[in-house]
């Protein structure tokens, strides 16, 4: 082996120990929100998964982890995207319903879309567990951290809001283990509304299309405090538009990336 070879050789075994320790010192930052001891910014390790985080932010006990929030910024362009082009196909219908000598129907399609232009991009991913304990024991959904994440804890929501196909969104008193039909009954629909399905969205983002008529019913669904209940745009009135039938799925996976309102311990 010549001068040169050895020399470099050198240079890579000296320099191993010093990069192996700078893996070892790598770090990510997270975010923590809401009902938690540590709220803040905090530093894991590199490869940390959602439970250390979850443990870390330190949830209190008023801390309702069922409508608990992953943010992550990785998620925002994407999101993004799909409230620009729910937006899109609103005005669509708008325009149309004008074209047709369709007044009412072209201005409560235009408020329709003004609600969702004004649902904030949070980057949530939907479905994420966030109680530290259940999560250390569920390896499939303990998945990796990145820079920037953030957890958002709220404390536990009274509330069940209803929106989309109605006269005015509201928002009514939960009741335990009532069936997301029975509250349809206390907020007023549209000539727009689908008479046929709904679409639930629990605290955690999961995402349920519901049969609500006579013939095609599905059994009862309770919903945890905090569930929003999209009521979707007649199918008939996207195809005579044009607009894709998949329209009521996607604003309703939109809808499942909302966050609750936090609190500052």
């Amino acid at each position: 082996m010549n001068r040169h070879v050895r020399t470099a050789a050198f240079v890579l075994v000296a320099a191993l120990p010093a990069a192996s320790m700078a893996t070892a010192n790598a770090a990510i930052r997270v975010h923590f929100e809401g009902a938690v001891e540590r709220p803040g910014a905090a530093t894991l390790e590199d490869g940390a998964r959602l439970a250390d985080a979850a443990l870390a932010a330190a949830p209190l006990p008023r801390a309702y982890a069922l409508g608990g929030a992953w943010l992550r910024p990785a998620l925002r362009h994407e999101q993004t995207r799909t409230r620009a082009g729910l937006a899109f196909e609103l005005g669509t219908l708008r325009e149309r319903a004008a074209a047709r000598g369709e007044p009412a129907l072209a201005a409560q399609l235009e408020a329709m879309q003004r609600w969702v232009l004004a649902l904030p991009v949070t980057g949530r991913q939907p479905g994420a567990l966030l109680d530290p304990r259940p999560l250390e024991a569920d390896p499939p959904r303990n998945r990796p951290l990145a820079a920037g994440d953030r957890l958002r804890y709220p404390v536990r929501p009274e509330w069940v809001r209803i929106v989309g196909a109605v006269a005015a969104q509201c928002t009514l008193a939960h009741v335990p283990l009532q069936d997301a039909h029975t509250y349809l009954a206390h907020c007023p629909q549209l000539p727009t509304a689908d008479p046929d399905r709904i679409h639930v969205v629990q605290p955690d983002g999961q995402v349920f299309e519901r049969g609500i008529a006579l013939w095609n019913r599905d059994a009862p669904l309770a919903l945890a405090p905090g569930a929003t209940i999209y009521v979707p745009l007649r199918p008939a009135l996207l195809q005579r538009s044009g607009v894709d039938a998949g329209f009521n799925r996607e604003l309703a996976g939109f809808l499942a990336t909302q966050v609750l309102p936090a609190e500052a311990p």
